[in-house]
């Protein structure tokens, strides 16, 4: 992953991270690590996924393994 600003999506904040600044220590983060928070309440709860954990839901968004929980059905297309 490459430095980059956080990314706004739909109420969602992501950044990557340098994966030493992660305070989670139950895992190991490598290099990179995303962030994930509501916009709403930057101060709340924060996810941290390691690249591969990413990867593999951004995959699965891409596979459509997630469609089920959208409250309308995707237009096709």
């Amino acid at each position: 992953m490459t430095e980059q600003e956080p990314i706004l999506s739909d109420g969602v904040i992501i950044e990557f991270i340098d994966g030493k600044d992660v305070p989670v220590k139950h895992k190991d983060f490598g290099d990179r690590a995303v962030v994930m928070r509501d916009a709403k309440k930057p101060d709340g709860p924060i996810l941290y996924f390691t690249e591969a954990e990413w990867d593999a839901f951004i995959a699965g968004v891409k596979d459509g393994e997630f469609d089920d929980l959208l409250e309308e059905e995707p237009a096709e297309g």
